[in-house]
């Protein structure tokens, strides 16, 4: 038995109306009024019910934002086979605004030469309880969830071969970004429109891939300003067009097309029909901006690519670097010190800059006091002050006498009793600026691995 009945049904459920996309050429598009994000009772579901019924629809596939089920991939910077599944939790519950359950996170292992990808997807079990209720109470059969941005991925991977990102709106002010190579997504960012700053999730892309992503593609649809400072090829896409070009009906989304199995035979047709690199005048734009900005801002361009070449093995997807050289600094000696803690704590050093490396400077310097078990990543939101959290007042005075000087902000121990570690560091500064010089003893030069990225 097929998994679809014939045609094909997509059910797009957003938080006022219901989408229903059926694959054939005529009355293949129905709204209803109706939200499957919150309780319906039966009399609520009455008109959609009726509907198929009428139309003798027994089951469907359903697409799901991205904001329902988010995609976010994190780095070891070694090849394992296995990691505990609270350590993941661990790493992605600052990137969502819900409660991670332990059964509502997947995540498949992909080893590279020297490294692996743990690419994770989460689920707010709270909504998708909501809505598998209501579909209960339809009496359908759910063929398979899908993730908006994997539905997308499944079109243009086979018309881009390499890396890209893809602007995909999901109203008329909100876009989800999404990074996609080989039909995997590698991590989705929301973002409000419509002047996107996506340059730190450029930074962020560089971890993943020896060359970095270096196309990004818009609705044409859309007047949007994109802002970044790499070189990045900015090419619009026609949904309509892709749509035809794939003998669909034109009034079908991406992201149907892709829940639709589509069969692309000639991918240079659609590429050369379907899509357009943006005219030169756009993508000077965001140049531009950049050269009348501040004079600090034209300083800091200035210091990044002129360091550019010499951290080729410093680029990050989340603000890591796969290897550190720290050059010999001096370690200030204390004023007062501080009871000696353990030194197999688990710590988090968290990069709340747009500054590529700085979390790996600061789990270097805790390597050389002996700490082993340092976890580095991004903050899900700026800072401009470096804090540290610990869940003790001898640990948060440990580290205010040793690093204090060095590290300069505000140590507390108010860290929750249920955080999978024991102090957070989290950088708001340029580290390049901070104050280093104190009666010290030198260290010796050392490699840093890094452990984990975000």
């Amino acid at each position: 038995m097929s998994l679809f009945s014939k045609p094909k049904v997509v059910f797009w459920p957003k938080d006022k109306f219901l989408g229903i996309y059926v694959d054939k050429k005529e009355d293949n598009h129905f709204t209803i009024d109706i939200n499957l994000w919150q309780e319906n009772s039966d009399k609520d579901l009455e008109p959609l019910v009726s509907y198929l019924q009428k139309n003798k629809i027994s089951n469907c596939s359903v697409l799901l934002p991205d904001d329902v089920i988010l995609t976010k991939s994190f780095i070891y910077d070694s090849k394992i086979d296995q990691i505990d599944k609270k350590e993941v939790i661990g790493l992605a519950e600052s990137f969502v605004s819900f409660k991670i359950d332990p059964e509502s996170i997947n995540y498949t292992l992909i080893q590279e030469t020297n490294k692996t990808i743990i690419q994770s997807t989460i689920f707010d079990m709270t909504k998708m309880a909501i809505l598998k209720k209501n579909l209960e109470k339809l009496s359908l059969e759910v063929n398979n969830f899908t993730p908006v941005s994997a539905a997308i991925s499944k079109v243009l991977s086979r018309i881009y071969s390499n890396q890209f990102f893809l602007i995909y709106p999901l109203n008329d002010n909100e876009y989800t970004l999404l990074l996609s190579k080989d039909n995997i997504i590698y991590l989705t960012n929301n973002f409000k429109g419509p002047a996107l700053d996506i340059q730190k999730t450029i930074n962020y892309s560089n971890l993943y891939f020896s060359t970095p992503a270096n196309k990004v593609y818009f609705p044409e649809s859309k007047d949007l300003e994109i802002i970044t400072t790499a070189e990045i090829e900015k090419t619009s896409y026609n949904e309509s067009q892709i749509a035809q070009n794939l003998n669909k009906s034109a009034n079908l989304p991406l992201p149907v097309l892709g829940e639709f199995s589509v069969i692309i035979n000639n991918p240079k047709d659609i590429n050369s029909s379907g899509v357009k690199k943006m005219n030169n005048k756009k993508n000077i734009l965001p140049i531009i901006a950049v050269l009348v900005f501040t004079a600090a801002l034209v300083s800091f361009i200035v210091y990044f690519v002129s360091n550019k070449d010499s951290e080729d093995t410093d680029k990050t997807t989340q603000d890591i670097t796969p290897t550190v050289m720290v050059e010999e600094t001096p370690t200030a000696t204390p004023t007062v010190a501080a009871a000696e803690i353990e030194k197999d704590i688990k710590i988090q050093v968290l990069n709340a800059t747009d500054i590529n490396g700085q979390a790996a400077t600061i789990k270097s310097k805790l390597v050389s006091l002996g700490f082993k078990n340092v976890t580095v990543g991004n903050a899900s939101a700026n800072a401009t002050a470096n804090s540290v959290q610990s869940k003790t007042k001898e640990t948060s005075a440990y580290f205010k006498s040793i690093l204090g000087d060095y590290f300069s902000g505000e140590y507390t121990s108010d860290l929750k009793s249920t955080s999978n570690y024991d102090a957070i560091f989290t950088i708001g500064t340029d580290l390049g600026g901070s104050s280093k010089t104190a009666t010290a003893t030198p260290t010796k030069k050392v490699t840093v691995t890094p452990t984990v990225t975000e």
